[in-house]
């Protein structure tokens, strides 16, 4: 079986679950939620409260872009890690757990070539999770609030015109989406490790904050720029007035790196596992 079928025949299973769309049904409750809280509240948004007194500031603040930009701080940091752990860590230990993995292993295809359709058919639901978290803020944005201007604050003050905003808005979803499948990567591995779904995601979980309850310890200070969940959210450089293009570059190298070695290990073990069940 080639990787195309094999990638095909992924997909088909992974979309006939009900479950690989709770994750859209939560992404859009939550955008839901931010517009209706950025509509009841706009007085806390506005770009005067973070200027101060002293500017004079026309125009409104909140437009689809802005909830674009919100919705992405707010759903990166837990909730998208925690909806791709919980989808690609039941890939391999899912199968391995109901008995279809030995079934699968059993036709002529080799086991690397299972592997890597499962790994491309994860990034692809990273992938999709993601841009439908900025597609549907967006949307949802442009529903209650209309279009407009992208305002930054991180590193000066940006304020963007919609062209401008929108172009800085896909490239930060582009990094996030890559961010997401570094953690679906992660994802996968430790379900090639363990037997139970449940145990892959949520050790997938607890490597994330573990990584980023390093990453605010004083006593790795040295290592700190290396950690995981350090290069992680390379799409906040995107946020900022000025695009630190150095930072993204950095990141998006030790991103590799570890995937690369993630990768490697999953193929060993997954090449060497005894599947009896």
């Amino acid at each position: 079986m080639r990787l195309g079928a094999a990638l095909r025949s992924e997909l088909s299973k992974l979309f006939r679950q009900r479950g690989t769309y709770a994750g859209f049904v939560v992404v859009l409750a939550l955008v839901g939620l931010l517009t209706w809280g950025s509509h009841y509240h706009q007085d806390r948004f506005k770009v005067a409260n973070e200027l101060g007194p002293d500017f004079v500031v026309a125009g409104k603040s909140i437009t689809a872009l802005f909830i674009a930009r919100a919705a992405m701080d707010v759903a990166m940091v837990i909730l998208m890690p925690v909806l791709v752990a919980i989808v690609v860590g039941g890939l391999v230990a899912g199968e391995r757990q109901s008995g279809t993995l030995r079934t699968l292993l059993t036709r002529p295809v080799r086991r690397s070539t299972v592997l890597l359709s499962k790994l491309v058919a994860g990034c692809i639901y990273a992938v999709a999770v993601t841009l439908f978290l900025g597609l549907s803020s967006l949307a949802l944005g442009y529903l209650v609030f209309g279009w407009g201007d992208l305002v930054l604050f991180r590193g000066g003050l940006a304020i963007l015109g919609p062209q401008a905003g929108l172009l800085r808005l896909a490239e930060g979803y582009g990094l996030a989406a890559a961010a997401m499948c570094a953690v679906g990567v992660l994802a996968l591995m430790l379900s090639v490790l363990f037997d139970n779904p449940l145990t892959a995601a949520g050790l997938t979980i607890a490597v994330l904050l573990v990584s980023g309850m390093i990453e605010f310890m004083p006593y790795f200070e040295q290592i700190r720029p290396y950690l995981f969940t350090t290069n992680l959210p390379m799409y906040r450089a995107c946020l900022k007035a000025s695009v630190d293009t150095a930072s993204i570059s950095i990141s998006a190298l030790y991103l590799l790196g570890y995937v690369s070695a993630m990768v490697l290990v999953a193929l060993w073990v997954f090449s060497r596992r005894d599947v009896t069940c």
